[in-house]
């Protein structure tokens, strides 16, 4: 068996003391594998920066010859039979959902920053144990084998595991049929537990009706609650880490809206990327990129429904709904980065640059811009009797449950398989998922089908969208609407010194700072709100929007 132990004997360092053991056979050659990126995001991150320290030697103490042969993996040839200890730290001093944290009050790492991949043995059993006396609590996504150790299958699940040890943790519970949930809190808690679990169960219950089972037997919502601005979650399969903060700010009914966002949004994660899967993330390779065009179905449907499953489960009211559709609306309106790139391109280039901001427009935000895509979806799909959340409940039943990975062209068939006319479907894709047509036509009359007007808040026009800019505090440049004469002018990271009218009124004097230099600027004067606020209006109801929210 494959052993690993975990111990922290001064966490002031924020290094993690680990141990792997495993037995091998003569003339094995033995290759550790560190991961380079981590199940839900896909970008490489370069765990092995975080390592020092490698040793390799037999149970009598003798030193073994591992020979690094690239930035994360070691090899070594077994002379005989024997038994193999390996030892390293790993620095654990970044807090988000993916990471690793340690200091005196906890100790929290995601298996997958740290633990090595026994190359050509991946499915065997692996045991871990946690030496960490000081932190008695303990919240970990495996399956529990003694007092301090846990036990995984096989690597896979190993690595999509998390360990939190704590001097102190809150827990909760809930279920849901023969499902047994938990939530652990780590930090102060200023708000309401008891409802906070209530509204989660909401949630839960109804994705699981809606998806007929739920994938595991037990799940564990791990919060870590930050007293500083952070947000961030992570899906496994047995559970979600989420960061949040501040911690005090949970009072206020944004945040606590915002806390049961992202929780709803993890959980569907649960059916939706941990099994429903596209086939060439099956299973994880991380010690490489690993392209999909998938996008759309990873990040876009499970952004759409996250927020959605609140409506139907009663968790939000309609405007609390659309207060937050509004924001994904605005954020949309303000990107042409569909005129450059498909949502099937973009999803490759998560590895490039798909979690920053990049190069202005040369991309879509498969989160918001594939949640949009999804709502249209699901819109022509409830004409035609039909739905979005009954795809992915044969998605569930076809490729979840059985664990084998799917296609793109698997989830477009199975909506165009309902339509009367699948043609309108290969259309749609060839259009707003292969091409890079504009989707807004398309959103405005499918939220007019429900019932819902985008309008303008025409009070909060200002003289930076009639000029089609967008300025930080500090009066810099951050953006240029390029359908604006301004693009042809100005510059990003220009800071404003001056703006005003001409007396004609029909041409702008404009001064900037550009790297050490004033320019004075003149161009004419456009009669456009350049960046309009948008907003989500409740109109008439009909009856394909009470079906919808149902």
């Amino acid at each position: 068996m494959i052993q690993y132990k975990i111990s922290c004997p001064n966490p002031a360092s924020q290094f993690l003391q680990i141990e792997l053991r495993f037995d091998c056979q003569a003339q094995e050659r033995i290759h550790l594998q560190l991961p380079a990126w981590r199940a839900g995001r896909y970008q490489i991150a370069n765990y092995a920066q975080n390592l020092r320290g490698f040793t390799a030697s037999n149970l009598n103490g003798e030193s073994l010859p591992f020979t690094k042969t690239s930035k994360d993996r070691w090899e070594y040839l077994a002379s005989e039979n024997t038994t193999l200890l390996v030892r390293y730290s790993y620095w654990a001093g970044k807090i988000d959902a993916g990471s690793a944290w340690v200091d005196d009050q906890q100790v929290y790492v995601n298996l997958v920053n740290c633990c090595f991949e026994l190359l050509g043995r991946s499915t065997e059993p692996i045991a871990v144990q946690l030496d960490l006396e000081d932190y008695p609590h303990r919240a970990v996504t495996l399956t529990r084998s003694e007092a301090s150790n846990w036990m995984a299958e096989n690597y896979q699940i190993l690595a999509d595991a998390t360990v939190l040890a704590a001097k102190n943790l809150h827990r909760e519970t809930y279920s849901v049929g023969s499902t047994q949930f938990h939530a652990w809190f780590h930090g102060d808690i200023h708000f309401d537990s008891t409802s906070f679990i209530n509204q989660l169960q909401a949630f839960s219950s109804r994705m699981i009706a809606d998806f007929g089972s739920f994938p595991e037997p037990e799940y564990q919502f791990i919060f870590q609650l930050l007293p500083y601005p952070h947000y961030h979650g992570v899906e496994h399969r047995r559970g979600t880490v989420i960061t949040f903060g501040p911690a005090n700010s949970i009072t206020e009914a944004e945040a606590m809206e915002e806390l049961l966002g992202i929780s709803c949004h993890e959980l569907y994660h649960a059916w939706n990327v941990c099994r429903i899967r596209p086939e060439e993330l099956l299973p994880y390779d991380f010690s490489r990129e690993t392209y999909t065009q998938a996008g759309l179905v990873l990040e876009g449907v499970t952004t759409y429904f996250g927020d959605l499953y609140l409506l139907k489960s009663g968790v939000y009211n309609l405007p609390t709904y659309l207060r937050h559709l509004e924001k994904i609306v605005q954020r949309e309106s303000q990107h042409f980065g569909w005129k450059n790139a498909s949502i099937e391109e973009s999803s490759i280039d998560l590895w490039l640059d798909g979690y920053v901001q990049g190069v202005q427009d040369r991309k879509v935000n498969i989160y918001s811009h594939g949640a949009l895509i999804c709502l249209c979806l699901d819109v022509q799909l409830l004409k035609e009797g039909s739905s979005l959340a009954l795809v992915m409940r044969e998605m569930w039943e076809t490729f979840g449950i059985p664990f084998r990975g799917y296609q793109l062209a698997d989830f477009e068939k199975r909506i165009a398989d309902r339509f009367a006319q699948p043609e309108k479907i290969t259309e749609f894709f060839d259009a707003f998922v292969r091409g890079r047509a504009d989707l807004f036509p398309v959103l405005e009359d499918c939220l007019q089908e429900l019932g819902i007007l985008i309008g303008t808040n025409e009070t909060e026009t200002t003289v930076f969208n009639a000029l089609g800019i967008q300025v930080n505090a500090q009066q810099v440049i951050q953006k240029i609407h390029p359908e604006s004469i301004a693009h042809m002018h100005l510059m990003a990271n220009d800071r404003l010194l001056s703006l005003d009218l001409k007396a004609d009124s029909l041409h702008w004097e404009v001064e900037v700072e550009r790297h050490e230099r004033k320019l004075n600027l003149s161009f004419a004067k456009e009669e456009e709100n350049f960046y309009p606020l948008l907003v989500l209006e409740k109109g008439s109801s009909t009856a394909l929007r009470e079906n919808w929210r149902k």
